[in-house]
């Protein structure tokens, strides 16, 4: 079980808060902005030589979708991505509230091996399930019948 319990930044720790809010901000606006500037999107090198999906396929299509409202479009392009994106957008908002604010901020006692070792096995099947998703969407998308 993972513990977690708010407290006051202590003076001179250091402000994850502060730093990632900041970067994870700033590079949705830089996105946003290049997206609506109407500059063209990299292509993507893994799929140009394997012909197939990479991991992030989708994400772009599926910012594009959320930009204008359309959820259900924008998880199927990619939904472990869009979920992350939420979870980001949750992140940089909290991040925001508690700085701007001076705020406690959400801390978790340190976990076990164990526990680490679940949290990342279950971040890789996560991945690997999405990934093997976005294969047979492209599969179904693109077979002639």
């Amino acid at each position: 079980m993972i513990r977690v319990h708010w407290r006051p930044l202590i003076p001179g720790e250091h402000d994850p808060e502060r730093l990632w809010g900041l970067v994870l901000a700033g590079t949705a606006l830089f996105g946003v902005g290049w997206l609506f500037s109407g500059m063209p999107t990299p292509l993507c090198p893994f799929h140009a030589i394997t012909g197939l999906p990479c991991p992030s396929c989708g994400m772009t299509r599926g910012i594009r979708c959320l930009l204008h409202g359309n959820f259900a479009a924008a998880f199927f392009f990619n939904p472990l991505g869009m979920t992350a994106l939420m979870g980001i957008a949750v992140y940089v908002i909290y991040a925001g509230v508690v700085v701007l604010g001076k705020q406690p901020r959400l801390r978790w006692e340190p976990i076990s091996k164990r526990m680490a070792l679940l949290i990342r096995t279950s971040l890789f099947f996560l991945v690997a399930l999405n990934w093997i998703y976005l294969i047979l969407r492209e599969k179904a998308l693109f077979s002639s019948p």
